[in-house]
Parts: C-alpha cells; sequence; structure tokens
C-alpha cells in the first residue's frame, strides 16, 4: 500500500536525499532550508498559518512495505507577495505598420511583469523513477491529490491556481534564456541567480530592463525555446491540460519556463471532490460490487492522509477495503473526501 501524507519532521534526510537525486526545483538543498520548509508545511496543514503568502503545504509518498518516501508534491498557497512577489515575462504581440512602405510586420516581445497578490502555484512533484509507469496511479496519486486538499480546503487558497514548467535545458542544467538575457543583466550564473531568488528578488526588478525585449533579437536557439516545456515536464502538462489549465503566455525570467493557469473554479478535479461519511462493513473485496476508483483523503490529528483505493460510494456514505481504512486509521461516521478516477485513466 502507498501512502500520500502531509510531510513530518523525521522525513527530512529521505526528502534531502530524494530532492537531490531528481534535482527538485521547489525543495531546499540544504538541510537547514528544508527544515524550515517542513515546519512551515506542518503549521500550514495545521491551520496555525492565516496567512496565505506564508502557507506551503508538503506532501511525502510513502511506500508503507518500505517506509520509504518515493515522492513529494507541493502547493503555495499563495505565490506572489508585497514582500516576495511573483516575477514573470508577459510574452506579447506587438503590430507595427508604416504608412510610408505600406507594409508591417508583427513583433513578439518579453515584457516584465509582477504580481504582489498572486495565485495558488501547484508544484514540486517527484517521482522516483523506480516507481514510474507501474499501473499503481502513483504519479496520479501525488498529482491528484493537491486537488482534493484544495477542494477540502477552499478558502486557504486563491481564486487563480498556477503550475511553472521547466524548459529544454542543456546537458550540464543551463538555461539559455538565462545566459541570453538575465546574465547579461545580473551578471550571475543561472544557479546562483535562482538560489538568491528564493530569499530576495529584489536584483530583479533593479537590475532586469523595464522596456520589451524584442524576441526576434534572440538566437534561434533561444527563440524556439520560449514556452517550451521539457521533456520530463510533459506528462504533468498534458494532464494539467486535460483538467482546465490553459498557457497564460507567461514564461519564468530565468529559464523562460511556461506558466500554465486556470480559474480555480474552473479546475475540474476540485469540482469532482465528494465529501461523504465513512461507514464500516465487511468488504474485504469491492470487485464486483459496482465498485468505484479514486483518491480517498481525511484529515486527522493535524495531518492530512490520503490513499488511492478501490472503494464503494453510495449516497453520502462511503465503504472502504479494510486495508485503506486501517491505512487511512478512519473511524465510522469520520468525514472523508473522494475523488474519482474516470474509466479512461485507470491505467
Amino acid at each position: 500500500m502507498f501512502l500520500l501524507r502531509s510531510v513530518r519532521p523525521d522525513d527530512l534526510k529521505q526528502v534531502m536525499s530524494l530532492a537531490k537525486l531528481l534535482a527538485a526545483v521547489n525543495l531546499a538543498q540544504q538541510p537547514e532550508d528544508l527544515q524550515k520548509q517542513i515546519q512551515k508545511s506542518m503549521s500550514a496543514v495545521s491551520g496555525e498559518t492565516k496567512n496565505k503568502g506564508e502557507a506551503d503545504y508538503i506532501f511525502c509518498l510513502e511506500d508503507l512495505n518500505s517506509q520509504k518516501i518515493i515522492g513529494t508534491s507541493m502547493i503555495m498557497a499563495q505565490h506572489g507577495t508585497k514582500d516576495a512577489p511573483h516575477f514573470y515575462f508577459q510574452v506579447l504581440r506587438l503590430e507595427k505598420f508604416s504608412q510610408t512602405i505600406h507594409s508591417g510586420i508583427v513583433h513578439q516581445v518579453l515584457r516584465l511583469g509582477y504580481d504582489m497578490d498572486g495565485p495558488t502555484e501547484v508544484g514540486g512533484l517527484v517521482l522516483h523513477p523506480a516507481f514510474r509507469h507501474t499501473g499503481k496511479h502513483l504519479g496520479k496519486l501525488l498529482s491528484w491529490s493537491r486537488f482534493l486538499y484544495i477542494a477540502m480546503h477552499r478558502r486557504r487558497f486563491k481564486d487563480r491556481v498556477i503550475a511553472e514548467f521547466l524548459p529544454p535545458l542543456t546537458p550540464d542544467g543551463k538555461s539559455p534564456l538565462w545566459e541570453a538575457i538575465g546574465q547579461k543583466f545580473t551578471n550571475l550564473p543561472y544557479m546562483e541567480a535562482d538560489r538568491i531568488s528564493r530569499k530576495n528578488k529584489e536584483f530583479i526588478l533593479s537590475l532586469f530592463p523595464r522596456q520589451d525585449i524584442y524576441i526576434c533579437l534572440l538566437e534561434a536557439r533561444v527563440r524556439e525555446l520560449i514556452g517550451q516545456v521539457g521533456e520530463d515536464s510533459l506528462p504533468a502538462k498534458k494532464m494539467l491540460e486535460s483538467i482546465g489549465f490553459k498557457y497564460l503566455e507567461m514564461i519564468d525570467p530565468f529559464d523562460g519556463g511556461p506558466h500554465y493557469g486556470a480559474r480555480m473554479k474552473d479546475v475540474a478535479l476540485v469540482k469532482k471532490v465528494k465529501t461523504l461519511k465513512f461507514k464500516k462493513a465487511n468488504i474485504r473485496r469491492l470487485k464486483g460490487l459496482g465498485e468505484d476508483l479514486g483518491i480517498v483523503g481525511h484529515n486527522k490529528n493535524d495531518e492530512f492522509k490520503a490513499v488511492a483505493t478501490e472503494c464503494k460510494v453510495e449516497g453520502k456514505n462511503i465503504y472502504l477495503p479494510s486495508e485503506a481504512r486501517e491505512t487511512l486509521g478512519v473511524e465510522p461516521n469520520d468525514t472523508l473526501h473522494f475523488l474519482p478516477f474516470e474509466p479512461e485513466s485507470h491505467a
């Protein structure tokens, strides 16, 4: 059985190892910084954190057989505040026309923008390669559970939601866009600039140009990467598009990765979550009994837990097999939240 749960203090070493193995973007690479992220998440999950701009949630996927953490996912309740704005390049089209030569041209430009009342962001999705494509819905559990959690605690999150994708990078992890633009204005290498920006973004506002940057002036290899998604992120992009996310014509000013987003009320997964009461029954095997398949989530003792499982939904009640019931630690009449898998997504 695999358990998706909110992060705990003793997860530090395992999450650190996973983050370094897969170069996770949203997880800190230093123990003391990751420790702060974990504490921040625990405060958010418990409801102690009231300010959306300070509430980040980290979820871990645990293989209960080995007691190993094999994946993570995250929600940033508000990405972009007065103290830490959300910076981006807006990709715009400008039409130019000359009356003298009776000819015109359409340019694409990059325009620096920032948001101090930013949207909720989903990110930090990491799954160990050994557990991909197993047919156990592990990637779906990691990804979809974030929207289940948002539906369970809708007031904690914003009315807009975005996801930022990594673009194709060079084999040594460099960003062609950063080398073409950012490094010329900051004199910082990509990784150093990214590290500094995690704690202070002032240098972006102070050093980046406020004027439009004409894309035609960039090298062809850089132009081609604008708005493109890296190969490893293509499955996540496809999934988000299927639930209502669209390309926002915005890219990251560091690496050029595209931003996808949606209104929270339009996200299909959030709309499909059902709130149900758990009823105990002697159901060991649900196959052939008109079973449902999906993610069942539960809040208890300031912790969030979820499993992908077969179950049976009847009206406002839900019945679980014994393994799922024991893993979640639920009691009769506990409130559970259910996000169904679509039939075509069972594979």
